[in-house]
């Protein structure tokens, strides 16, 4: 497997992450920043932030290990799938504590250059990511346990998806 794939999915989520900003025009910044209900869309934004640049971090040093990373299993697929059911659907649970409070004094403007660096952290290690270790599970998803790299890009684009609807209940419940 080569790595034009996975940068392909990076593109996808870059698209859905404007697709998410697109949304919200015409909110102010009191709107985003609304925590009447829970977190407020920032804090949505921050912790998509937090997770993906957390994950890419933990990758960076299991990538070290080499081969002697195990690969990805039949049984990470079966878990993996579960959860992506999981993120699909509207049910909420309660977010790791590495990620659970997220910072939501950023303006939309600055969570949004935190995060377009934090992606660009992502492609970059995708890029410098070694062929030979492609089917390596290099990441541990908090609930599917270990992926691949392409699992792992796949779990940022099925997360953030699911924060999607997180956001639409906050938009409700504010009255935007």
């Amino acid at each position: 497997m080569n790595k034009q794939p996975i940068l392909e999915k990076i593109e996808k989520l870059n698209k859905e992450t404007e697709n998410i900003y697109s949304s919200l025009e015409g909110l102010n910044e009191e709107d985003l920043k609304n925590t009447s209900c829970g977190w407020s869309i920032i804090q949505v934004f921050s912790h998509l932030n937090m997770a993906e640049w957390a994950s890419v971090l933990y990758m960076k040093k299991k990538m070290n290990a080499g081969d002697k990373m195990p690969s990805f299993s039949t049984m990470s697929r079966v878990r993996y799938s579960f959860t992506r059911g999981l993120l699909q659907s509207s049910l909420k649970w309660k977010a790791p504590s590495v990620v659970s409070k997220p910072n939501g004094n950023y303006t939309l403007e600055q969570i949004k250059e935190e995060w377009a660096n934090t992606r660009k952290m992502t492609k970059e290690y995708v890029e410098e990511y070694p062929e030979e270790l492609i089917n390596k599970a290099v990441y541990k998803h908090p609930f599917a346990g270990r992926l691949d790299l392409a699992g792992a890009i796949d779990s940022f684009i099925y997360h953030q998806r699911h924060h999607v609807h997180q956001i639409k209940r906050i938009r409700k419940k504010i009255g935007c």
